[in-house]
């Protein structure tokens, strides 16, 4: 492609995007729990949780149209899948697989091409790709990528994004050039990106600050993480402060504490979102509106959930927590007082970093009783970096307050494990929480809530401002409905010129793939059992 023509793509994408993008589109995303029958081959098991996806298909076609249907990633086929289950993806635009004649591409491929076809539906699916490296005309080798793929309602595939920020995944290789990812569906313009990336500047910053796209798919396989990391947390902090349309796609598996999947309308909040306590599906359908700006938006999720019949359900759910609370500055809430009014600075790595609390408090102490657990609550400030299980180490920029088992800052970022055990004498009237940070394309702030349900507040019950200053900008989120089951309520940033790679690496491929995969396994066990220590 010349660099007129794409440059010439861009400009009508862009167009597209501004002046046309002013209808309402049928979305679905999925929760779904991957089948995991050992007794069957790699290769079974992806045309098992191929049939499992398509009957999804069939069934919320039967009584409406749908326009885009998006599933979750590494849910097809094992997130360290290579050899058998890993495929060859065909040019895009260019090769229909339903019925076609010869058998180049799997049987599964054809499938979901079908499946586009029949029920007149964009399928997106995420993958393992392979590709071939040839040095030379003897020596070759397979790259693996974390691939999301599109299919049209043609049954071609429009559009291919190659995972660019990975989450460890050692048999993967990164692409050398990030994989902007962008197609049309009816004149609506989508972006897509995968799980980890939503905490990076590239890609989500190319598709939403600098070609001003809003409609976004994400499909994930997110491990929640205590106190400002859980999935719904993260999609709806990430829709706000961008203020797009996120259709998140999660994984299920709730003994990881992978889970979570939503219809997010920006500034509006979500439409529909679920977190499943037990490994399972859940289908989440709304219509949503394209261009969110110019719209008027009325399906807002009004959520009437028991908030402890939820957060009970979730007790087997796991949570990971922060590895860098223990380094916060911070200072216990004195629930003695009805009014606080503190500031709470950090320094780290060359920066220093205020937060301003101030915090009314209502108490009813007649619900504690001998046998009941009741959190402490801290005022918590950091600027640093952490790691992120090892796999990478980001910037970070907090204010909050947090839920924590005792005055301890190494018990914040954990629950009680028994939610009946649990009373709440602590009601929060009303809390402001003001940060300033310094105004630059590489930091950027969101507003972070959860609640005892693993759900974020209701976007509507506060508020989040920024004011600029100077050559700061000044974020503050305030309480606007009193809250009495709260675990986190704050700011949470990140300053991508903190970023680095812990222990830097080419791709991932050919021969050596298997040492990574037990390499990346034997990581992935240390993280889980240095949280279960943690916990």
């Amino acid at each position: 492609m010349s660099v007129l023509h794409s440059a010439l793509t861009f400009s009508c994408l862009v167009f597209l995007n501004n002046f046309c993008e002013t209808f309402s589109f049928e979305a679905v995303v999925v929760e779904y729990a991957a089948n995991s029958n050992r007794f069957l081959s790699p290769d079974e098991r992806v045309m098992e949780n191929t049939k499992n996806y398509i009957e999804i298909l069939e069934s919320v076609t039967a009584n409406k149209s749908i326009d885009l249907i998006v599933f979750p990633e590494s849910t097809l086929m094992y997130l360290n899948s290579y050899d058998s289950t890993a495929v060859v993806i065909p040019p895009l635009n260019e090769v229909v697989l339903c019925n076609a004649s010869a058998q180049t591409y799997p049987k599964f491929l054809e499938d979901f091409s079908c499946a586009a076809i029949r029920h007149n539906t964009t399928v997106v699916i995420n993958l393992t790709e392979k590709t071939n490296n040839c040095s030379s005309e003897i020596t070759c080798e397979d790259i693996y990528y974390n691939t999301d793929v599109v299919f049209g309602s043609d049954g071609s595939i429009i559009s291919r994004y190659r995972k660019y920020n990975l989450f460890g995944e050692y048999g993967k290789s990164k692409p050398a050039l990030p994989n902007i990812s962008v197609f049309q569906i009816n004149n609506m313009t989508f972006g897509i990106f995968t799980c980890f990336d939503i905490l990076f500047a590239t890609p989500a910053f190319n598709l939403t600050k600098q070609m001003g796209i809003k409609n976004i798919i994400f499909p994930t396989d997110w491990l929640s993480e205590l106190p400002y990391m859980t999935a719904l947390q993260v999609q709806q902090m990430w829709s706000q402060e961008l203020n797009v349309v996120l259709l998140a796609a999660g994984a299920s598996n709730p003994a990881t504490g992978a889970g979570g999947s939503g219809i997010f309308l920006g500034k509006y909040g979500p439409s529909e979102y679920g977190l499943l306590a037990t490994k399972g599906t859940k289908v989440i359908s709304q219509s949503v509106p394209s261009g969110i700006e110019s719209n008027d938006v009325n399906n807002i999720l009004t959520n009437n959930e028991d908030i402890d019949v939820v957060a009970a359900s979730l007790d087997s759910f796991s949570l990971r927590t922060d590895p860098s609370i223990k380094e916060h500055t911070f200072s216990v809430l004195d629930t003695s007082l009805d009014f606080i009014s503190k500031t709470i600075c950090h320094e780290g790595d060359g920066e220093t970093l205020c937060c301003n609390f101030n915090i009314s408090l209502g108490k009813n102490t007649e619900i504690v009783t001998s046998d009941k657990n009741t959190y402490t609550y801290l005022l918590a400030t950091y600027t640093g970096v952490r790691t992120y299980c090892g796999f990478y180490n980001g910037g970070v920029d907090s204010c909050a307050v947090v839920a924590c088992l005792n005055d301890s800052v190494e018990s914040c970022g954990e629950r009680f494990t028994n939610y009946s055990s649990i009373a709440w004498p602590i009601t929060f009237n009303s809390i402001n929480i003001s940060g300033s940070f310094i105004e630059t394309e590489h930091k950027i702030q969101f507003p972070t809530s959860l609640l005892s349900s693993i759900r974020p507040l209701p976007i509507d019950q506060y508020s989040w401002e920024n004011e600029v200053v100077g050559l700061n900008v000044v974020r503050t989120i305030r309480l606007r409905k009193a809250q009495d089951r709260l675990l986190t309520f704050g700011i949470f940033g990140r300053d991508f010129s903190r970023d680095y790679d812990p222990h830097p690496r080419q791709g991932q491929t050919g021969s050596n793939y298997a040492t990574s995969r037990c390499y990346a396994a034997l990581v992935l066990i240390l993280c889980f059992l240095l949280n279960k220590l943690l916990s």
